[in-house]
Parts: structure tokens; sequence; C-alpha cells
């Protein structure tokens, strides 16, 4: 495992790998785009605004034009006749369609519109039609209306609208297009199939340019960032971000509080800048002139924290391949099996904290607040831990010659901690010193995320047995638990600030709760119930996904149904005992231990 702590970025398209560069290095740490700045990470929306215009992914729906939509109008705004020309001498675009392209490209250089007046295509599940739409008083011929109402109801209905008509085109089926030319009175006609918006590895179209889905948002787009706010703004581009650290390094908690990005007081100071607050921000932001003269003093924000120094990437992970498939089977039972230990670590921390409707925690707003939050993130984050354990199965059956698989859900004996080391399993409530524990478990290119970089590794450049297997579709689903278990990280480092507000005892049932004693009535139907999940968990799980569907979905409801698995934990807690988990008997969950090539 590595020692290293930087943050880690594993790229999931084309984009982050870095164009051009070598495809099959996705594990290593770049200066790049980390997951959160993938298209489908954005808030988009039809009209400009915020962070991605998706009426500019319509620009390009046919091979070789610009569109611009205006109204019920389409009209021609680009013709990329170099690569009409490529595809001429190709043969992928035909003399007579080429001559269409030039005459097209013709009116635009000299000013003279050209607009789409009639759309053949299939248009998703309205099907095949012929579209008119509405075309101005030109060449004498009076203004055409157009099939196209800006409603859209009942049977053999018609889109909307000229945009919606042509987001609803199927992708790859052939469409046609007849085309109106001011100064010119005959018809030109276009057939291709519909252009794909994303090549074969998933990236954005190379068609598209730099900022052309961002081209037409609110500018300056600053102001609209101040003022909606950081509850407002995608979760992924906040307004507040720690602040730059003083150069004699930080010395209290508060320079890990989130401050106003665009605040007015851009001093670098030996004092951190007040944090921010839901009060109005007039007197500690920029106002909005000063954005326009003072953009420049805005910083660079890596990893949450503000930074004015050139940035310099990390060490990589560890990221050598596995060496066989019976290797990478042996380590994908383990990483189940951490997803397991350390789900079951989180709930038992969970337990232990004091419900909001405590007494002793009524006279404390802050205090309630801070238990609630750091109880939701931990049930949250042990549910994705469950999530993964599901996902590394399916991994496992798909890899697995026909008629071996076995379900993996043997808790690990050991997890991986700090750097290159191993502890032990420890339900234990959550004090300073497990939630430190769980950062270490949980942190970039170390831990859990150190165990996977080599799975994905071997998933991207397999060995001879692994190869016929590894699908993109395991290749991604390791991405997403890599991309997750970051998410846990920094939440773990949250909940640390939210609960050092506060002792312990304050926080806690009990700081050193005893296990319950044998023969202890709630805690025996919580083990049994334990037991039973785990057991409708492996019936549904050596199905498979859909015919196992059934008893995958009563297990989740033993987890969280009436007098489920989480009622009677509470019910434990309740008693002022630590919840744990105990082993059920069977070789299929005794525990398992780390792989001996770890």
């Amino acid at each position: 495992m590595s020692g290293s702590y930087s943050a880690k970025i594993v790229a999931r398209n084309v984009a982050a790998i870095r164009r051009f560069g070598d495809g099959t290095r996705t594990t290593d740490v770049v200066a790049g785009n980390p997951v959160a700045t993938r298209l489908e990470s954005g808030v988009g929306n039809c009209f400009p605004g915020l962070e991605c215009d998706l009426r500019n992914l319509e620009r390009r729906f046919f091979p070789f034009m610009e569109v611009e939509s205006i109204g019920n109008h389409l009209v021609l705004a680009n013709v990329d006749l170099d690569g009409v020309d490529r595809a001429r001498a190709d043969g992928s675009v035909s003399a007579a369609d080429a001559t269409v392209y030039q005459a097209l490209a013709g009116d635009i250089s000299s000013d003279r519109l050209a607009l789409i007046a009639t759309i053949s295509g299939t248009f998703g599940l309205l099907g095949p039609l012929v579209l008119t739409l509405q075309q101005p008083e030109m060449n004498g011929e009076a203004e055409v209306v157009g099939d196209l109402t800006d409603t859209s109801t009942g049977a053999s209905r018609r889109p909307s609208d000229a945009w919606t008509a042509v987001r609803l085109l199927t992708e790859g089926t052939s469409v046609t297009l007849t085309f109106r030319r001011e100064g010119s009175t005959g018809q030109s006609t276009l057939t291709a199939p519909r252009a794909r918006y994303l090549d074969d590895n998933g990236a954005l179209s190379a068609a598209f340019l730099p900022g052309e889905l961002t081209q037409s948002l609110c500018s300056p787009w600053t102001h609209d960032f101040r003022d909606c706010g950081c509850f407002y703004w995608a979760s992924n581009h906040p307004d507040i971000a720690r602040p730059v650290l003083p150069s004699t390094g930080a010395t209290d908690q508060t320079w890990e509080r989130a401050v106003p990005w665009e605040r007015r007081d851009r001093a670098i100071d030996a004092v951190a800048p007040p944090a921010a607050t839901a009060a109005s921000a007039v007197r500690t932001e920029l106002r909005h002139y000063e954005i326009n003269s003072r953009w420049q003093e805005l910083h660079f924000v890596v990893g949450r924290r503000e930074i004015v120094a050139p940035y310099t990437p990390g060490m990589s992970p560890q990221s050598a391949p596995l060496p066989d498939l019976q290797v990478l089977l042996e380590h994908l039972r383990y990483a189940a099996g951490v997803e397991l230990a350390v789900a079951l670590e989180y709930l038992c921390a969970a337990y232990s904290l004091k419900s909001p409707d405590d007494p002793t925690v009524a006279g404390s707003a802050d205090l309630r607040d801070d238990i609630r939050a750091s109880h939701a993130e931990l049930m949250r984050i042990a549910t994705g831990e469950m999530r993964h354990a599901r996902s590394v199965n399916d991994i496992i059956r798909g890899l697995s010659p026909a008629g071996t698989f076995q379900p993996a859900l043997r808790v690990a004996s050991r997890v991986p901690g700090l750097p290159g080391q191993l502890r032990d399993v420890q339900m234990r409530p959550a004090t300073r010193e497990a939630v430190d524990s769980f950062i270490n478990v949980e942190a970039p290119s170390a831990g859990v995320d150190g165990l996977y970089t080599r799975i994905l590794a071997t998933l991207v450049t397999p060995p001879a047995d692994v190869a016929q297997a590894a699908t993109d579709e395991w290749r991604e689903a390791v991405r997403s638990i890599i991309a997750e278990g970051e998410d846990h990280f920094q939440t773990f480092r949250d909940m640390k600030e939210w609960l050092a507000n506060h002792d312990e005892s304050e926080y806690l049932r009990s700081v050193a709760p005893a296990r319950p004693p044998a023969g202890n009535t709630a805690n025996g139907l919580l083990q049994a119930a334990y037991a039973a999940m785990l057991v409708k968990l492996r019936e549904g799980y050596t199905k498979g996904i859909f015919p196992g569907a059934a008893e995958i979905n009563a297990a989740r409801t033993s987890m969280v149904g009436p007098g489920g698995i989480n009622a009677l934990a509470e019910a434990v807690a309740a008693q002022g005992f630590l919840v744990s988990f105990d082993t059920p008997a069977g070789a299929e969950f005794a525990l398992i231990e780390p792989p001996a090539s770890l």
C-alpha cells in the first residue's frame, strides 16, 4: 500500500485520462479533473444560469453542422468543411452531399440566412415523423408556421418545439433535412445518421470545442455564484472552502472551517478568516463591481482547500496488476469482507451516539445537531459499504468460471489502516480515536482505497486468464467504489470537526460501554436477526441479480423494516450496552484473513 494520503483522481473519461495519453494508466494520480467534474455530475438545465447548458448538445445533432435553436426555427450557424473534406476522401460523404454542405457554408460566410425547413427521422417514443419547422418570409415566399405548437399531448402527438424535436431523435438512426436558403429557391437535402455526443470510450465527442457546453451561461457567472449561495449551487462547486494555510502552518481547528470563497478580505494572515455562515454575505463578500475588477484574486481550490502555490500532485498509489485470476478473486473476496467489516464498525459507532431526544442533549442545539448529523452520516456510509459488498459480489460472479461462484459474505478479521498496515476489526463507540481510524481506513490511496487500486489496475491491464471477463461494467464498478471512498474520507474528517466541539461524554451514551452479557434477550434477538439477514443475502447472491431479487429485498427489509436489525440494535444500545455483531456459525460466514499477496 502507498504511504501517500494525497488527493487521488481516478479518470472516468478520456478527457480526465489526458487526451492522447496512455489510456491504460487510469489509476495514476494526475493533475486533472476529479469525478465531480463529469458532465453527469453537473447541475445542467435547458436554459442559461447554472454550469451546463444542455441546449448546446443539440447544436451538433447532424454531422458537420452547428445549428441554433431560436423558438421553433433551426438556423444554421456553421459548417465544418474540413470534416466534410475528410469524410469525402474516405468515402463516407458523397460528392452530391459535399456540394450541399459547401453551398450552406457559402450562405453562412456571406451572411445569408439558411434554415432547416423539415426534419424526417425517428423521434424516440413518438416514432417516425416528418416535421415542418417555422420559417420566416423569404425569397418572396410567405412565412411558414410549421407543425410545432409548443404543446405535445394526446395520441399521434408531435414534439412541442424544435429543440425538443431534435433532442428526441434517436442516436444512430437516419435523419433527413431539407433547407430553406436566402437567395435560393431550390431545395437542398441531406441525409445522415443522428450524430453521437459520446465516443466509444464514453468521452464527449471531439466535435465539441472546449467551453462549448458553457458558452451560453450567464456572464459574469461569479455574480450568480455569490448570490445563489452554497445551498443552491452544485455541491461539487461550493462557494465555501477551507482557507489558504499560513506559511507557518495551521495552528488550530479554525483552519479546517469553511470560509466564503469570494470574501472581500483577501489577506493571508496568521489568523484564519471568519467562518462562512448562513447570514447575508453583503458585508463579507466582494460586491458585484469588485468581482469584475478583482476576480484574479480568487484562489484555486484543490481538495476543498484554497491554494496560492503551484499544485504538485502527490505520489501515485500502488497500481501494479495482480498476476492472475486466482489472486484477483482472493483480493476481491477480501475486499468484500473489508466492506462488511467497516460497515459493522460504522453501525456500532452510530448506535453508540446519544439520541437527539436524550434529556442531556436538550440544552444545546449545536450538540443535538452534531449528534444527528454524525449518526446520519455513519448510517449513510455503512449503507454505502453494503452496496460496495454487493458490487464486489457481482464482479466476482462475472469473473468466476461458470458454476463456481460462491457469495463473498465473510467479514474480514483485519482491515487496512495506516499506510502499509493492517489493524484488527474493532466494535467500539464513536470516540475520537475511532473516528481517526475511520479516516485512516478511507484515506485516498491508502486503506480500503489502496486495496481497490490494484484490483482496478488488474481489470484495466488484465492478465491472460482475466482478459476475456474484464468488462467495462466491472471496471466502472470499481471506479465508483474508489470515488465513493473519497467521499467517505472527507465525511469522516467533517465528523471529526463536528465532534471536536464536545466532550466524548456529551455525545456518547457511554465512553466505554460493555458488551451485553450472555443471555441478554435484546442482544440475542439482534444476533439472530443479523445471522438470518446474512443467510438471506447468501441465498439471493447465489441465485443472481434478478432471480435472487426476492431474497435480497427480504434481507434489506430485515435491516430497516419494523422490528428489524435497526430497531433491535437501538434496543441494545438503549440498555447502555455496546452494539456488536457476532460471526454466525458456518464456514461460509467465517472470518476472512487478508490474502498473502496483499
